[in-house]
């Protein structure tokens, strides 16, 4: 006798969600994926994008790229929620309806099977379709996991060496400082020097005919001069230079004021050096900077399509063991029917036997009325019993 639970109708249901997988872990920097605030982290990522990269992505969905920033992110996250809708479309609750096999002959039984046999190929060839699917997805998340560490990785590189070069810049800017002091004193001592060794020449200061220079020498270059003007111009810087070479002429012949501008300039050109040095450390701690926020930035996006990767594999392998499932109950219903059909091999099922029995009695009513039968027919008669 067949089992009951294959021997009636069943409608036998499989909720999707009923198996979840777990989520890969969180590489350094990242959270886990929540569904439920998808929307939002894909908001608040788009906000990290600039104008033209958010019109980039819209003009690669196909979508208008006109509007304000916040225009463009609520268009891209309704996209993104479009989608979901459309996957989420083949997870609605299927049934799996198998037919009542009790009482049924051995040919009836073998059409079943043949139905339920077509039947689990074609879930079977879905199920791989599914598992393949989620494959897939599964690897694109690695990869997209693996390139979220080597930005985060990055991240870290560019931060220490940004520390690394704030701290430099700290000590450059101490020691200009003590520098910059020791200028200010020296300075002082060769001006002093060589006002009171040069008090009657009445030359005035070098930076002020330098000044003065370089003023004029702008004003040849960017103002329409005629012959006569030029020419003027140009004997005035002749004589500017001239005091200017007047006040080396003069610094050379005293070896004290002589020793106390070298020594000024020498400090004076330390204190240049160590402000180079400290703006070139500032730029390249601000170039890191930069590319520490980008590959942020970077990693950030890697880790918000690593998480769609996610969902999508999980929604594929929920919904691959769901068809698993009702592939193994077709299994199992061909199985016993076979039993069945073996049973029906060895003693014939109960319709075929009444079957039988009334196929006998018509023609053994046939008989006693006299009709001609075959040998045939008289020996089914004869089978039961009635001869």
């Amino acid at each position: 006798m067949a089992r009951r639970c294959c021997t009636r109708r069943r409608i036998l249901e499989f909720p999707y969600g009923h198996r979840r997988t777990q989520a890969p872990a969180a590489t350094e920097g990242e959270l886990p994926s929540n569904d439920s605030e998808s929307s939002a982290e894909t908001a608040q990522g788009y906000n990290d994008l600039k104008v033209v990269e958010l019109k980039k992505k819209l003009k690669e969905l196909d979508l208008p790229v006109s509007g304000k920033k916040s225009e463009l992110i609520e268009r891209l996250v309704a996209s993104n929620q479009k989608v979901d809708d459309e996957e989420d479309e083949d997870e609605k609750e299927g049934t799996l309806q198998l037919e009542d096999i009790e009482g049924l002959s051995r040919s009836e039984l073998r059409k079943v099977r043949k139905k339920y046999h077509n039947l689990a190929e074609e879930l079977r060839v879905k199920r791989d379709e599914l598992n393949l699917k989620s494959q897939t997805h599964a690897s694109i998340r690695n990869d997209l996991n693996l390139k979220a560490k080597e930005y985060m990785d990055s991240v870290h590189l560019y931060r220490d060496r940004r520390n690394g070069l704030n701290v430099e810049v700290g000590q450059i800017r101490d020691e200009r400082y003590d520098i910059s002091d020791a200028v200010k004193v020296l300075k002082e001592k060769f001006l002093r020097l060589k006002r009171v060794r040069f008090s009657g020449r009445n030359l005035p200061p070098i930076t002020r005919l330098r000044k003065q220079i370089q003023e004029l020498e702008i004003k040849q270059m960017t103002t329409p001069l005629t012959r006569d003007k030029e020419r003027a111009l140009v004997e005035e810087i002749g004589s500017l230079q001239s005091k200017i070479k007047e006040h080396d002429e003069l610094i050379e012949t005293d070896t004290e004021v002589l020793e106390a501008r070298d020594e000024f300039r020498e400090v004076e050109g330390k204190r240049r050096d160590l402000s180079k040095k400290m703006q070139k450390s500032r730029q390249e701690a601000q170039a890191c900077h930069n590319q520490m926020k980008d590959s942020l930035r970077l990693n950030r996006s890697t880790r918000r399509k690593a998480d769609s990767a996610q969902r999508k594999f999980v929604r594929a392998k929920e919904k691959a063991d769901e068809v698993h499932n009702e592939y193994i109950e077709y299994l199992r219903a061909m199985q016993e029917i076979d039993r069945m059909t073996a049973s029906h091999s060895r003693s014939g099922s109960i319709a075929d036997q009444k079957a039988s029995a009334a196929s006998a009695e018509d023609l053994f009513a046939k008989f006693l009325a006299g009709e001609k039968l075959s040998t045939e027919q008289l020996m089914i008669i004869q089978k039961a019993g009635m001869l």
